[in-house]
């Protein structure tokens, strides 16, 4: 585990890459659930996984992408079960508050959500390439619903501070949630120190 100090900057620079990776995953999104999307600008913090997972402590849909160049590690994001399924529900044409979204959430909506974010992360993979000029690339998603600390717990034991993305999403009169992306402390630094090396590169020519 590497240094827990994170600069101004470095949080700056994470917000950046962040806000443009979300703006064009969401963009994605929208095409695919036929609805305007709007997000709000990303808010950054470094958070311990004890206190974060003790505060909201509740049943979500994660959503986990590896990253299997460029960059390694992983980034997680973090949906309310309801928006997951009105997701998939608007995903198969549904209005987003029918019998669909309204049934126990299943291997149906599991399936439907996965899909939606893996087009949406590959955008963003898209997008981070570009920004770091550094070709990236990411796995097929896993999305498991489960407790949030047991899940954090589980999937990173080895892990105890994370690199929190807060936004809201609205789609379009359906959702109006919070959403939260986690990077695993050590992505989270080696992204903003590559971002952050392109734009002194930048300065210097």
């Amino acid at each position: 585990m590497g240094n827990y100090s994170f600069s101004d900057l470095e949080r700056d620079a994470i917000g950046e890459i962040s806000n443009i990776c979300l703006g064009n995953s969401a963009s994605t999104l929208s095409m695919l659930v036929r609805q305007p999307i709007d997000i709000t600008p990303p808010r950054v913090e470094i958070v311990e996984k004890s206190e974060y997972t003790k505060n909201v402590s509740s049943r979500k849909v994660f959503v986990k992408v590896n990253y299997v160049q460029g960059v390694i590690g992983c980034s997680i994001l973090m949906l309310e079960e309801q928006d997951a399924k009105a997701i998939a529900d608007l995903m198969m044409g549904g209005d987003g508050a029918g019998d669909f979204a309204k049934m126990e959430l299943g291997e149906l909506h599991i399936s439907a959500v996965s899909e939606a974010m893996n087009q949406m992360m590959g955008a963003a993979a898209t997008s981070m390439s570009v920004m770091l000029e550094r070709m990236t690339d990411i796995s097929i998603p896993e999305t498991k619903y489960m407790e949030d600390g047991e899940y954090l717990a589980y999937e990173f034991p080895e892990d105890d501070k994370f690199v929190k993305v807060g936004f809201k999403m609205r789609v379009g009169d359906i959702i109006d949630s919070p959403v939260v992306q986690l990077y695993p402390h050590d992505l989270g630094k080696a992204i903003s120190d590559l971002f952050l090396l392109k734009k002194a590169k930048e300065k210097e020519q």
